[in-house]
């Protein structure tokens, strides 16, 4: 890897929503999961079935799509126990 996020990932404190194609073979789902048990905030992983790198194909981006809508969701739920 050329940077070694692993090191900096502590830092992050804002919630994170990582979604990984099943098929990524830039950043597999393993390496994220990886990324994803640093974490020490609110995180969500998702991995979309059958989708590349990028998701192109309708099924992978209405799957996208309904994620990060209830991933939105649930971060105003927070913010108005606030």
């Amino acid at each position: 890897m050329k940077y070694d996020l692993l090191k900096e990932v502590k830092k992050i404190k804002v919630p994170v929503l990582l979604i990984v194609g099943e098929k990524d073979e830039d950043t597999s789902p393993e390496q994220q999961r990886v990324f994803y048990n640093y974490l020490n905030t609110k995180k969500e992983f998702y991995i979309i079935k059958n989708a590349p790198h990028t998701f192109r194909e309708k099924t992978h981006l209405k799957e996208t799509k309904d994620i990060f809508s209830k991933w939105l969701d649930s971060l105003r739920r927070i913010e108005d126990l606030d």
